[in-house]
Order: C-alpha cells, then sequence, then structure tokens
C-alpha cells in the first residue's frame, strides 16, 4: 500500500513539477525583456548589497521576478567597471549581507572598488552586523559605518577547516571502508579510517591555513592602514565573540559608529537616490574586434552529459565539449583563459577535459587563471595550459588518486539482510555491498590506484618539466598555498584574472582588445528544456525501495566507485 501511495504521489508531482518549470521558464525567457528598466535616479550611488552565496560566474541569467537577482562575481565586477566610467554615478555605498563567498573571487570584486575609486568617486560600507566576508567586502571603502546599537556586531573568525570522522559510526553501524589511495598527504579517506587526522595530513593541511590567515590579516592591515600586530592581536586577544561599533572604532577597524539614516544624512544623500547594482542597467561599450575568451570552470568533476538541468557546479568532457563548440564560433577570439575554480573529482573524467583542453590548446594561447582552489582534479586539468596563474589567495596541489570502497556485512547482519551471490567468472559480482571482498579484488584496486596514480605524476612532469623522479617532493596528495606552489614551480606566476587575461593578450601580441565570458548564460527555460527531464520520474521510483536507498546513500560518500582526484576540504 505504501508504495502504491507513493507511486500515486509521484505520478500527481511530477506532471505539477513540469507544469510549475514551464511556467517559470516562460516567465524567465519572454517576461524579463518586457520589464521596464531602473531608472537612474540624479546624482545617484551604486548600493552595492550582496547577500548570501556569490558564485565566480552565472552560467544561468537572472530572474528578476522572483526576488532581486543574485549577481555572480564576474558580474558584479564587470558592473562596478561600467558603473565607474557612468557619469551619472557619483558613488557608491557598500551594504554586503552575509555574503559567502571565496577569497579570490572576493578580491575581482574589490578590484572593481579600486578602479571605481580611481575615478574619484567615493565609496562608502554599512553594516549592522559585519560577518567577516562582509568586513572584508567593506574595507575597499572609504570609511566604513556601522551601527552602534548593542545588539549590532563584526565577527572576524580568522580561517579554519572542520573535519567530522566516521569511521567510530561506521564500526557501531558494521560499515567497513576499504580506503583505497596512493598519496602519503592524499588525506581523503582518513575520516573513514582514523579517528583523526594523521600527523602528515595534519601538518600539510596547517601550513596552508596559515598562509590564509597571514593573507587575511595583512589584506584588513594594508586596507585600513594598520600595523599587522594591530590586526593579529584584535584577533587573537581580545575579550568578545561579536564586537560592538566603539570598540570596532577604538580598534580603527571602522571610522563611524553610526545609524545607517544618521550616514546618510552625513553623506548628504537620499534613499531615492541609491540604486541597487541588480537593477543597474550599464551603457553598452564599444566592442574591440580581437577578443580574449575567459572560461569559467567551477565546480566538482563529475560525468555527464553537459545538459543536466542545474549542471552549474560540476565539471564534465561533455559541458567543456559544448563550451569549446560555442566558443569557435566566434572568429575573433584570439586567446583563451580558464579560470579555474574546481576540487576535481572522477580521475577518468580529468583525463578527459584534459585531452579536450589539449585540442583546444592547438588552436588558442591557453592561460590557466586559479580562484578558490585548483587542487587534485582541478590541478590535473591545469596542466594542459601554456602558462598557469594563481590567485595569491589560491589552494593548489593535492597530487594524489583515492578510492573509498563500503562493505557492509556487518550491517546487514543486524538488519536482518543475508546476500548470496553466484558467480561464474574471478571478478564475477565482485561489488556487493553486502558480502566481504575477495582481497584478490582489494590488490587488483591497489594496483589500478597506482596506476592512475603515475598517470597523474606524468601529466604534472611534462607539463611543469621536472626531472625524472623528483616529482614526488609535490605529489603525495600535498596542497599548496599559491605562495608554495610558485616556489614548487606548480605554477608560473602569482596574479588576479586581470593579469591572467593581459598575459593571454600578450601571447598572441594584442594590445586592444574586449573579453567574452563562457559558458553563455543560458533562460531557465533553455536549460529546462535542454535537461534530461525523465531522470526526475526515476528519481521519485528509486525512493520506494529501502535497500536502493541505503546503497545509494553509501555510493554517495567521496570518491566511492571510481578513482577521484579530490581535495575534499574547504579551508576558509
Amino acid at each position: 500500500m505504501t508504495s502504491k501511495k507513493a507511486l500515486l504521489l509521484g505520478c500527481i508531482i511530477f506532471p505539477l513539477a513540469l507544469i510549475v518549470a514551464f511556467a517559470i521558464g516562460f516567465v524567465s525567457t519572454f517576461g524579463s525583456s518586457s520589464m521596464p528598466k531602473a531608472k537612474v535616479p540624479s546624482e545617484a550611488w551604486l548600493k552595492l548589497n550582496p547577500a548570501a552565496m556569490i558564485n565566480d560566474y552565472n552560467e544561468l541569467e537572472q530572474m528578476k521576478w522572483f526576488g532581486s537577482a543574485s549577481l555572480s562575481a564576474q558580474e558584479l565586477a564587470e558592473k562596478i567597471r561600467s558603473a565607474a566610467r557612468d557619469e551619472r554615478i557619483k558613488g557608491m555605498l557598500i551594504e554586503p549581507n552575509f555574503i559567502q563567498i571565496n577569497y579570490p573571487a572576493l578580491s575581482e570584486i574589490g578590484l572593481a572598488i579600486l578602479d571605481f575609486k580611481k575615478a574619484g568617486k567615493p565609496v562608502a560600507a554599512y553594516g549592522d552586523y559585519f560577518s567577516q566576508g562582509d568586513y572584508l567586502l567593506a574595507s575597499y571603502a572609504d570609511n566604513i559605518y556601522m551601527e552602534p546599537s548593542a545588539s549590532a556586531g563584526l565577527l572576524l573568525e580568522g580561517v579554519s577547516a572542520n573535519l567530522m570522522f566516521y569511521k567510530e559510526l561506521f564500526d557501531k553501524l558494521g560499515i567497513k571502508m576499504h580506503i583505497l589511495q596512493s598519496g602519503a598527504y592524499k588525506g581523503a579517506g582518513e575520516p573513514y579510517s582514523q579517528t583523526q587526522l594523521s600527523p602528515g595530513t595534519k601538518e600539510n593541511i596547517d601550513a596552508a591555513l596559515k598562509e590564509r590567515y597571514r593573507l587575511l590579516r595583512t589584506a584588513i592591515a594594508q586596507r585600513r592602514k594598520l600595523s599587522l600586530d594591530e590586526v593579529t592581536a584584535f584577533f587573537e586577544t581580545r575579550e568578545d565573540y561579536f564586537v560592538s561599533a566603539e570598540k570596532a572604532k577604538a580598534g580603527k577597524l571602522i571610522d563611524f559608529p553610526m545609524g545607517r539614516d544618521a550616514m546618510l544624512a552625513k553623506l548628504k544623500l537620499e534613499e531615492d537616490q541609491l540604486l541597487s547594482i541588480a537593477d543597474y542597467q550599464a551603457p553598452k561599450q564599444k566592442q574591440n574586434s580581437d577578443k580574449v575568451a575567459v572560461i569559467y570552470l567551477s565546480g566538482q568533476i563529475s560525468p555527464g552529459s553537459g545538459t543536466e538541468f542545474g549542471g552549474q557546479g560540476v565539471l564534465s568532457e561533455a559541458k567543456i565539449k559544448k563550451i569549446i563548440k560555442d566558443l569557435k564560433k566566434h572568429k575573433d577570439v584570439k586567446a583563451v583563459v580558464l579560470r579555474i575554480n574546481s576540487p576535481g573529482g572522477s580521475a577518468l573524467e580529468s583525463e578527459l577535459i584534459y585531452q579536450q583542453l589539449l585540442k583546444l590548446k592547438k588552436d588558442y594561447p591557453l592561460v590557466i587563471s586559479m580562484g578558490g582552489v585548483a587542487a587534485s582534479g582541478g590541478y590535473y586539468i591545469s596542466c594542459a595550459g601554456d602558462y598557469i596563474m594563481a590567485d595569491e589567495a589560491t589552494i593548489t596541489g593535492s597530487i594524489g588518486v583515492i578510492g573509498i570502497i563500503p562493505e557492509t556485512v556487518g550491517l546487514g547482519k543486524k538488519l536482518g539482510l543475508r546476500s548470496q551471490t553466484l558467480r561464474h567468472g574471478k571478478f564475477a559480482g565482485a561489488f556487493n555491498l553486502f558480502e566481504s571482498y575477495d582481497p584478490v579484488l582489494i590488490e587488483s584496486l591497489k594496483r589500478s590506484s597506482t596506476g592512475t596514480y603515475n598517470e597523474f605524476k606524468s601529466r604534472v612532469t611534462a607539463a611543469r618539466k621536472y626531472e625524472a623522479g623528483s616529482i614526488d617532493s609535490v605529489a603525495e596528495g600535498r596542497i599548496f598555498s599559491a605562495a608554495a606552489a610558485k616556489q614548487n614551480r606548480l605554477i608560473d606566476e602569482i596574479g588576479d584574472l586581470s593579469a591572467a587575461i593581459r598575459k593571454a593578450a600578450s601571447l598572441v601580441n594584442i594590445k586592444t582588445y574586449s573579453t567574452m565570458a563562457f559558458p553563455k548564460q543560458t533562460t531557465f527555460w533553455e536549460a529546462l528544456k535542454d535537461s534530461d527531464i525523465m531522470k526526475m520520474k526515476q528519481e521519485l521510483h528509486l525512493l520506494q525501495d529501502p535497500q536502493m536507498q541505503l546503497e545509494r546513500a553509501l555510493q554517495e560518500i567521496p570518491a566511492t566507485g571510481e578513482w577521484q582526484y579530490l581535495l575534499p576540504y574547504n579551508l576558509e
């Protein structure tokens, strides 16, 4: 009866989902073009008010019918630079709201703000609560205003990496994890096989965190004209978690403890002079005949058709092929920059993407610009470039391979499940979760892991011109800050995206050029139309089978089921 109810519910929900999706798609495709453009008020100030998650790049066009648009770092920087040239825009007010953004993407927005200031236009920032990301963005302003109420606060935490360990839980559940890794510092499997990080992995991660912490404190010190010791003392010796406006003023982290209305009065601004950046329509600029294409490759590397709905945040060979096909339609593109922000993923898919990028390099100079993270598979595909640049806050490296195979015989016994496989052939029925794996199989997988790891090292050796046998000093799964990567020749230069674009242009000797972003943005409806929508129906069917649910949950553990070039840690 329960399965019949689930099936009936699926039959109802699925058509309704299609109807809703069609309605949203119709509005986003046809309705947005008819929406009136926001009028630029007299003596306008641009209001930079990002909130929540900020992507490096948006592959879907934004739909303003359903609230304010969530602009990407690329869109925000582009609009800010347009506003710097726009005589109608007289200044900027930064009002961030608990933004989540990687440091290199925040720096790209910050560099655009600096260009705005160079145009002779004032920049102010205001907040009642400043998260760390909010404050870092606000620190680019000429003056920072903060709500003086005792219930307001400034929060600067530092940097950290939290890891959860599951070994004891899995022991109690009767789940055994076979960890197959190549690279002594490739710690992706440690949460499943240990109760704490191994000393080498801990030391390696901690070194990257220390460099990120140094960059954080240095950035604040430079923008606020403070000494590094003053900023360090604020992070490490202050009494309270939340800092009041008065104490922030005393520490020279803000300029004015002042409410928003008082701030507007001081700046001689009216509310209706503020134009939200989402509503700002920049004047069209004349495009140069030569173009440098910037391809944004963000997310985990995973197999796919390239047409999955919601595919932003996933990189596949099929997706790269589609991007390259679109790029080659533009005969004015002379050079290409790959902006990579990926922790890696599937080893095989990384190799397939790498091969596609090698083909692309035959037709265009290829410069790599590393964003927040370009590690493991993200570094693997970077090896296709002619020149590798990384933002100063980039995490890269992690040259190693991992595979995790769950075995649930103990769990099956606890649940009253028994499994018996009849097989003909040495490896027939080898991967049954509820049966013990043959040691011969495990040894075979270890050899395969070593072979995959050797291929990774060979790609790096060839790309970075290491001497035979010297690659192990930078491999073994170690991660590196940009400074350490430069020192170890894993990258060529530390620089932002603009520097990478200039480098690409120099490789083809062009002085004047425009940029063109890829993948080209699509509407919600176009993305839905091109996707395999029938997979939604299959997903509903899977929910009816408890064993399928269990097997799928175990298979979604990182690095399960195939070899992975993956950095699983989020270092912030």
